[in-house]
């Protein structure tokens, strides 16, 4: 082999360990920033989890009726309940979505009172929802480009290299929300005998795996 075909095989051989090397990192960067997504979305969920507990004393004092404050306690305990058993992220927006739609049904029934304490919590919470919309957006947009550079040549082969896998979406697939569809009355009639939750100490967030 002459000496100018040796340079360009280890030209070549250069290039595409650079090559490689800087498509893990990229891939390891979006991999961060995933997580980092999560985190601040499951806080933000954490922080939702708190505040009903004051929207639901405050139904109480303006007057609403038991059974619509109902559905918010189940949906919250249910909720609390998917996040300390670590389920899947799929399972745990089923949850929330579930929990998002009781609370706008509570807040609809009291849109116009008058009462302080619950406009007050009822903005709070309408501003935790923004968030929590604007956190899932996020995440489920650098979890689906992270999952095309897993499942597309020849990023894959990066993504094998760096141990990197695809990563499930924090959202509701078609047939689990078929299934969760008719949840809703099972959820009300256990929390007939319940009155408002105890607030739940907040967890950590990045516990959840991703």
């Amino acid at each position: 082999m002459t000496p100018v075909a040796v340079v360009m095989v280890v030209a070549v051989v250069a290039v595409t360990l650079l090559w490689i090397r800087l498509g893990i990192r990229r891939l390891r960067t979006l991999l961060t920033r995933r997580r980092d997504s999560l985190r601040l979305l499951l806080n933000e969920l954490d922080d939702r989890y708190d505040l009903i507990p004051a929207l639901i004393a405050a139904s109480a004092g303006a007057g609403v009726e038991r059974s619509r404050i109902s559905p918010v306690v189940g949906a919250r305990s249910l909720a609390i309940a998917m996040r300390d058993q670590r389920l899947d992220l799929p399972e745990r927006a089923a949850t929330e979505n579930a929990l998002s739609a009781a609370l706008h049904e509570l807040i609809g029934v009291c849109d116009g009172a008058n009462h302080w304490p619950f406009i007050r919590v009822a903005r709070e919470l309408d501003t935790r929802e923004q968030r929590i919309a604007g956190a899932v957006r996020v995440h489920n947009d650098l979890a689906g480009k992270l999952n095309t550079q897993v499942s597309r040549v020849p990023t894959s082969l990066f993504a094998m290299l760096a141990g990197v896998r695809a990563v499930p979406m924090f959202e509701v697939p078609a047939a689990l929300a078929a299934d969760t569809a008719t949840e809703p009355s099972a959820v009300e009639n256990r929390t007939d005998e319940q009155t408002a939750p105890e607030p739940s100490d907040k967890k950590s967030s990045g516990t959840v795996a991703a």
